[in-house]
C-alpha cells in the first residue's frame, strides 16, 4: 500500500482542496503576514474557485495515508503555476516536493520551457531549494486596502532535470 498518490482532481475533491487550502493560509503563512492580509486572503478562497480551475486548468491532488492533503494548479497558457499547498500538519513528508515535481514534468510534456509563480514568503525557500530563481518583490491587491507581498520566481525546465 502507497501512502502517497499524486492524481488528476475531481469535482467531488473540491471540499478537501479547499480545506488544504485554508488550512495553509491560515497556519503556514502566520508568522509572514498580519492577521488583515490573512483574513482577506482567505476571503478570496472558495469551493467554486477549484469547481471552476479543475474545468479550465490542470490540477492535481496529493493524497497522503488516503486524505486529500494538498493541491496543484497550472495554468499552462501562461506558463504559470497558480497554488501549490500542503495542509500544514503534514508539512515536511516530501508531498510538496511531489507535487512540484509532477506539475514541472507536466509543464515540460506540454511543451513550455519555464514556469513561474508568485510565491508567498513563507515558500520561497522551498522553491529556491527546487531551483527557482526570485526575479522581482511583487505586490498583490486582495481588496482595495489590502495587498499581499509574494515574490514572482521563475525556473528553467530541462528534460535532464524532469522526474518521469
Amino acid at each position: 500500500m502507497f501512502l502517497t498518490h499524486l492524481r488528476p482532481a475531481r469535482l467531488e475533491d473540491c471540499a478537501d482542496i479547499h480545506s488544504a487550502h485554508e488550512f495553509s493560509v491560515r497556519y503556514a503563512c502566520e508568522h509572514y503576514y498580519d492577521d488583515n492580509i490573512l483574513q482577506a486572503w482567505l476571503s478570496h478562497l472558495s469551493i467554486n474557485s477549484y469547481i471552476e480551475a479543475i474545468k479550465t486548468r490542470t490540477v492535481w491532488v496529493i493524497e497522503y495515508k488516503n486524505h486529500i492533503q494538498g493541491f496543484f494548479q497550472l495554468n499552462l497558457s501562461k506558463s504559470e503555476l497558480d497554488a501549490l499547498y500542503v495542509h500544514p500538519f503534514v508539512h515536511r513528508q516530501g508531498l510538496g516536493t511531489a507535487m512540484l515535481q509532477k506539475a514541472e514534468q507536466i509543464a515540460f510534456n506540454s511543451g513550455l520551457g519555464f514556469l513561474k509563480l508568485y510565491a508567498s514568503l513563507n515558500s520561497v525557500r522551498f522553491y529556491e531549494i527546487n531551483g527557482y530563481q526570485k526575479i522581482s518583490d511583487y505586490d498583490i491587491h486582495l481588496s482595495p486596502q489590502v495587498s499581499v507581498q509574494v515574490a514572482l520566481m521563475r525556473k528553467y525546465l530541462h528534460e535532464d532535470e524532469i522526474i518521469y
